[in-house]
């Protein structure tokens, strides 16, 4: 679970759960039951979802009325996407079958964010800089929620955006299939200007307070850190993101759209 819970992504209550997970299990992130409550209701609830592939876990009533607060929530929460996410292997399979046709997929994993706005943002840079896919970790980030999805603007139908099983295992995966993994680090050793932006990639934002974690970033083939003036430590997350993208569509030659609408930014 992320530290920061955002509320435009919660369903609550026994008959709205069900009927999203029985409808639409892939706009469910995870699911919380209420600790203790012995309703066999949420018994069948949580196997329900333990089937559909959603994780489930349980916590005290007194976290999930200061979550949920707009009507009872009967002993359930599910954290909710604004929309159903591509399954990754399918995805994946995609993004290879484009690699075989001489193509340089790219894709970005915006690691430990916890803002959804700042995720919205990353969703939003990234359709406008020639991302092809976006790989969320399975825990311990924001999801594309609704206040995400306003971040976005419009953009989070872009390209794919799934959700990892196992981050780590999937990252590795993708080095095996011959992708480059960088890492946004403020610390790194390897200059963004510098660092070769042009084969199939895997570009990874750290989260705003706790940067690239360690199980993320044990994946990694370097870490790029941007330039910046004399004094200053790092950039917002996605505004880091925002100008990684930019050098690696410059450097692929990345065909921008000529025509910018009125008060487009």
């Amino acid at each position: 679970m992320p530290r920061r819970i955002d509320p435009t992504g919660l369903t609550g209550g026994l008959h709205a759960v069900e009927a999203l997970i029985r409808s639409d299990p892939r706009r469910v992130r995870n699911l919380v039951l209420q600790r203790g409550a012995g309703h066999p209701k949420l018994h069948a609830l949580q196997k329900l979802a333990e089937d559909a592939g959603i994780r489930v876990k349980q916590l005290p009533k007194e976290q999930l009325d200061e979550w949920f607060q707009e009507a009872p929530h009967q002993g359930v929460l599910a954290f909710c996407e604004s929309r159903p996410l591509e399954d990754w292997g399918m995805v994946r399979q995609d993004l290879l079958a484009q690699m075989r046709r001489g193509g340089s997929p790219l894709i970005v994993v915006p690691a430990a964010i916890e803002d959804p706005r700042n995720l919205g943002a990353c969703v939003r840079s990234s359709a406008g800089l020639g991302v092809d896919a976006m790989l969320l970790p399975g825990k311990g980030a924001a999801g594309l929620t609704p206040a995400a999805a306003r971040a976005a603007a419009g953009t989070e139908n872009a390209f794919p955006v799934c959700r990892a099983r196992d981050i780590e295992k999937d990252l590795k995966e993708l080095r095996s299939d011959g992708f480059t993994l960088f890492g946004l680090d403020a610390g790194g050793t390897l200059e963004a200007h510098v660092a070769d932006l042009t084969g199939p990639l895997v570009i990874v934002a750290g989260g705003e307070d706790r940067g690239i974690p360690p199980h993320i970033a044990r994946s990694l083939t370097a870490r790029i850190r941007l330039p910046m003036a004399a004094g200053c430590h790092s950039y917002n997350a996605s505004v880091a993101l925002s100008l990684l993208l930019y050098e690696t569509a410059r450097q692929r030659n990345f065909a921008f759209a000529r025509s910018v609408s009125p008060g487009a930014s």
